[in-house]
């Protein structure tokens, strides 16, 4: 979690006087993390309050170290610039993987599931049952018929055999009286043996006809017997068949009930299926979803493992033109020149050689001050370090060019101060203790009539404002004012770089043409 806040940065950065020291590069760093600005304007705050080069240097070192862990970048010499690290590993970057936040079916998915689990199981009405309502009598009839007796004849028990005997017996009684009476009449009503005779054969005669009944009469019992039986079996049969067709009808019944019963599960089973099927083809389109999102991150990881192979061969070209570079500045140390070295960083201060070269370009650097003073130009930032020169010395020296200008020849009135970086050569220089006439040495009054006749082409070499840049535009002026701030050995493509914004503030009509030749001439394109 950060301690501070952006705008607690600020505020310390302004109230220090210090905020217009950082960097462009400072400054966005800060936003995203304002530790780190305040890390950055501690370590400040320590170079401007040190006393002694170490201490600088240590401070220096110190920011320099949290802007290269932190934002892959060094501020340079003034710690105002950017320099970006040299590449490494770490340093490469690439897209977000694609991520999969699941698909647009999802819910419809989980919607399908919960009908299909939920879909519940098949139920129907019970099936129609069959109770027989014939099936007592049936059994009654059945038993009747099985529990008949056997036929058997007793004509004293036939009410037929009784009524042919009181018949017969009456028509017995009656002949019988007749023959008596006939036989009476012949004789004169005297009784005789033949009246008798007569008479009991008429009696038995009528006798004998009811006997001749009775195998008539015990037919006749027999069939009855039979007729009973087929009448009893009849009657069965028909309370069967009316048993037969009540099952019938439950049959039916039971077949349409199947009918039904089958047809409603087919519905059933056609419902599930078509959930399911819904439910399937919503699975295929969410596969169809994640397969999608396969693919791309696929090409993503196809994508970054390109990427990531041409930053490898970055990395092994920049490595390479490293490599030929301390191989160039180590031959060239063996030849004597120590400069290339130096350019990466290494510390060749205790070389005599270098020593030397440090003073002649010390030397040249004042002279081209001296020069550029004298012309009523600006010396650039880096020329004033390079030379030794104090903030003060400058000054003095600029007042004593314009009291020369203006025709008040005389001492500058002090001596060039130490300066912190000069080391042993940071002694005073008296106004006119060192020079020649007009206040400067035979060198720098030389390379000051050089620089005169040359015009603007040559001052430009030394970061040079001719008075009459005076008249160019706000634009033209800001890019006028970039290039003399330009940290010398930055890049070494700094004139085409200036080109390039001078074409395209030419192009967009925010500089006249006049002020394009003006700023060309100066970055000697």
């Amino acid at each position: 979690m950060a301690r501070y806040t952006y705008e607690d940065f600020r505020k310390n950065a302004q109230s220090s006087g210090l905020l217009n020291e950082f960097s462009q590069a400072d400054l966005q760093r800060a936003q995203s993390d304002p530790d780190f600005g305040m890390s950055i304007l501690n370590y400040k705050k320590r170079y401007h309050n040190a006393t002694s080069d170490a201490d600088r240097a240590a401070a220096n070192r110190g920011a320099e170290e949290l802007r290269s862990s932190w934002g892959g970048y060094t501020g340079g010499a003034d710690g105002g610039s950017f320099v970006k690290d040299v590449m490494s590993p770490i340093d490469f970057q690439y897209g977000s993987a694609p991520t999969y936040s699941g698909s647009a079916y999802d819910d419809d998915i989980a919607d399908l599931w919960n009908a299909q689990k939920n879909f519940g199981d098949f139920t129907y009405e019970d099936a129609p049952t069959y109770t027989s309502r014939w099936d007592p009598t049936i059994q009654e009839m059945i038993q009747g018929i099985l529990d008949r007796p056997d036929f058997s004849y007793d004509p004293e028990t036939d009410l037929l055999y009784q009524q042919y005997r009181k018949q017969y017996n009456r028509e017995g009684d009656r002949a019988t009286a007749d023959a008596l009476g006939a036989a009476a009449a012949a004789s004169g009503g005297l009784p005789s043996s033949y009246a008798t005779t007569a008479a009991a054969q008429a009696g038995n005669y009528y006798a004998s006809q009811l006997t001749d009944k009775i195998p008539e009469l015990y037919q006749l019992a027999y069939n009855k017997y039979l007729n009973d039986y087929d009448m009893q079996l009849s009657d069965l049969g028909v309370v069967q068949g009316q048993e037969q067709t009540d099952y019938d009808r439950y049959l039916n019944a039971l077949s349409q009930y199947n009918t039904d019963r089958e047809f409603a599960y087919n519905d059933y089973l056609n419902d599930y299926n078509m959930a399911n099927q819904n439910l399937q083809t919503a699975l295929g389109l969410q596969n169809n979803d994640f397969n999608q999102y396969l693919a791309a991150l696929d090409q993503y990881n196809t994508d970054r493992n390109f990427a990531y192979g041409q930053f490898s061969d970055e990395l092994t070209s920049q490595a390479n033109e490293r490599a030929n570079t301390l191989e160039e500045a180590l031959m060239q140390a063996e030849m004597g020149d120590y400069r290339g070295l130096a350019s990466l960083g290494w510390d060749t201060s205790n070389n005599p050689l270098i020593q030397q070269q440090n003073a002649d370009a010390q030397a040249l650097a004042q002279a081209q001050i001296d020069a550029i003073l004298s012309a009523g130009g600006n010396p650039s930032n880096a020329l004033i370090a390079q030379s030794g020169y104090s903030p003060e010395y400058i000054q003095a020296l600029r007042n004593a060019y314009l009291r020369e200008a203006s025709g008040r020849i005389g001492s500058t009135g002090g001596g060039r101060a130490g300066n912190n970086n000069s080391g042993g050569n940071s002694g005073g220089r008296s106004g006119a203790g060192d020079t020649g006439g007009g206040g400067l040495s035979k060198f720098a009054s030389g390379l000051q009539d050089k620089v005169l006749s040359a015009g603007p082409g040559i001052l430009s070499m030394f970061g040079v404002t001719p008075q009459t840049g005076a008249q160019l535009s706000p634009a033209a002026q800001s890019i006028l004012t970039s290039w003399q701030h330009v940290n010398p050995g930055t890049k070494d493509n700094v004139a085409e770089t200036f080109y390039n914004r001078i074409s395209q503030a030419l192009d967009n009509g925010s500089i006249t043409e006049q002020d394009a030749d003006y700023l060309l001439s100066v970055v000697g394109v």
